[in-house]
Parts: structure tokens; sequence; C-alpha cells
């Protein structure tokens, strides 16, 4: 009897373990699922807006011989179809020489964006960083494209689209987002982690230009651990069931299988 007892205990106990834990398996499996499909939806926006803004600096780069005037003028329509491009300009030196911004008034960059460009422009570079002076305080995202060696056309992006986006996918997945540009500062999720990441996953754009880092509490794995639960415990008490009856039906065959040899004794239908 106390076999019997014991032999319950592991049908039920077994399935059990291994379904919470097929679960917890399953949760995590989802979670990045989920994740991965709001890292990407993140990535293909930024990056769209950077392809976007590579060609606005790509138009300006080709009215540099223009006067500023003229030039601004040529880009008004332009920047009035792209809303998040915040300014548009040239910069020679070190300093802006043209912008909508600063006019055809001389001014360095560091005094608009609180940072120092390269000293020697590279073909393309990009970065997010904290403010701009002027303008709302918001990140910005600040794309250079090289005419000549000492002079570029910039191209200033705010920041609001993405961080709007990102809020609604950050909410959604109940995980903390950090997307940066270049080696810029990071533009972060407002929404509070409650508790310790204990998952995070990074992502990259195709042209490795965008990073994005993902930061999830075990709060939010447990919601999933919690739903597939109402799936594998039911599902583990089947297994227990069946491998009752299973067991049930063997220890009957044994029993019967011993009967009929001690009839067989009886009956003297043994030789030797």
């Amino acid at each position: 009897m106390k076999v019997r007892k014991i032999f319950l205990m592991l049908f039920i106990a077994v399935p059990l373990i291994v379904m919470i834990l097929a679960g917890l398996l399953a949760g995590i499996f989802q979670l990045k699922r989920d994740i991965a499909v709001s890292a990407n939806t993140l990535l293909r926006f930024s990056a769209d807006m950077s392809n976007a803004s590579w060609q606005v600096a790509g138009k300006a780069a080709s009215l540099a011989e223009r006067s500023c005037t003229d030039t601004l003028k040529e880009l008004s329509r332009t920047r009035a179809f792209t809303p998040y491009v915040r300014d548009i300009g040239f910069l020679e030196n070190g300093d802006i020489t043209c912008s909508f911004v600063t006019g055809t008034e001389r001014y360095h960059f560091s005094r608009l964006a609180g940072f120092s460009l390269p000293a020697s422009y590279p073909a393309r570079w990009l970065r997010s960083i904290g403010s701009m002076v002027e303008g709302p305080d918001r990140l910005v995202v600040v794309y250079v494209k090289k005419i000549a060696a000492n002079k570029a056309a910039f191209v200033i992006v705010d920041s609001q689209y993405v961080q709007e986006l990102m809020e609604i996918l950050a909410a959604e997945r109940a995980s903390g987002f950090s997307l940066t540009f270049g080696a810029g500062d990071a533009i972060t999720s407002a929404a509070t982690l409650y508790g310790k990441a204990f998952l995070t996953q990074r992502f990259t754009s195709t042209d490795r230009s965008i990073q994005l880092m993902v930061r999830t509490p075990f709060s939010t794995l447990s919601a999933y651990w919690l739903h597939n639960l109402f799936i594998f415990v039911p599902l583990s008490l089947c297994f227990s069931v069946g491998m009752i009856l299973l067991y049930r039906r063997w220890h009957l065959k044994r029993l019967s299988l011993a009967r009929e040899i001690e009839r067989g004794i009886a009956c003297n239908e043994f030789t030797v």
C-alpha cells in the first residue's frame, strides 16, 4: 500500500513540475519574441527617419555653392514636409555658417548643441545628444555629411516622434527601452521598471548606427508564466491521470498473472 502511495505521488508531482518548468520556458520564449517584434518596429522607424535625414543632408550638400538666403529658401519646403527636422545648415571649421536657427550669423556649433564636432569631418557622422540650446528640452540627433575637407552639411532631428513610439512599445511590453544613435546619449523610455531587470536584450540596425537595449523585470515574465500555467497545469493533470490508469492496468495484469500461476499450482498443472 505504501509503495502504491509513493507511485501515486510521483505520478502527480513529476508531470506537474515538468509542466511548470515548461510554462516558464515557454513564457521566456514568448517574451523574447514579443520584445523582438517591438524592437524591430522601433529600429525600422528610427532607420527610416535616419534615411530621410541623410537625404535632406544630401540635398543641402548639393546646394552648398549657393548663397545662404537662397539655400534656406530652397530647403524650407523640404523642412516643412519633414516635421521632425529641427534645423538644416552648413558647417565650416566647427562653425555654423548658415542654418534656419542662426540664419547667416556665424555661430560655433558647441554653443548650439553643447559639444564640439570632430576635428576632421568623416564622410558621414551621426550622434544623439542631450538637447539644443535653442528649442525644447528633448534629445536630438545630429547628422553631418561631409562636403569638403573643412565643410559639411548638417541636419538636426527632434527625437519626439521616436520617443512617442518608444513610450507606446515600452508600456505595451512593460519594459525599459534605451535607444542610441552613433556613440551618443541614450533616448530612454520614461516608464519606471518595477524591480531589477531579469532579462536584457540588445538589438542593432542593419548598418549598426542605431543600438537598442531592452531591460525587462521578472514581473513582466511572471504574467506570461501565469498565463501559460492555465494551459500547462491541466495538461499535467491529464498526464497524471493517464499514467495512473496505465499503472493500474499493469498492476491488475500482474495480479491476474499471479492468480493464474497459483491456480495452476493448485490444480497440479505444472510438472518438473
